[in-house]
């Protein structure tokens, strides 16, 4: 499974450059397709996406208390993710097409296992 939050020093509070963003996205959208969670992860982002920015800023109040706690670097990238919400579609444009391939993937296997009997 991939890491979605990775362990590092101090955080930067600064811009997420394109290929991170595109990276912490990939990495998000793979990990909900992994588990299954593909509807409500779709379901929970279209209802909440006018919403994403103060979201964004509910990660800013608790980020001292999580720092403390997890020192994670990628809780400010995805912060910095859900202040656009250009970014939110991304991620659900990411969720559907990681599901398409994970579904013809799945697919692909289970015909295999029906030839092999």
């Amino acid at each position: 499974m991939p890491r979605l939050f990775e362990a590092t020093g101090e955080p930067d509070y600064g811009e997420l450059s394109p290929e991170r963003r595109d990276e912490l996205i990939g990495k998000i959208a793979r990990a909900i397709v992994e588990r299954s969670l593909t509807a409500p992860a779709i379901f929970f982002l279209e209802s909440t996406k006018p919403l994403s920015f103060i979201g964004s800023q509910v990660m800013v109040f608790f980020d001292p208390l999580v720092q403390s706690i997890f020192n994670l670097r990628g809780y400010n990238d995805v912060r910095l993710a859900l202040e656009e919400r250009e970014n939110v579609e991304r991620l659900l444009t990411a969720i559907e097409s990681y599901d398409a391939e994970w579904r013809a993937k799945m697919k692909e296997e289970k015909k295999k296992r029906r030839k092999k009997r």
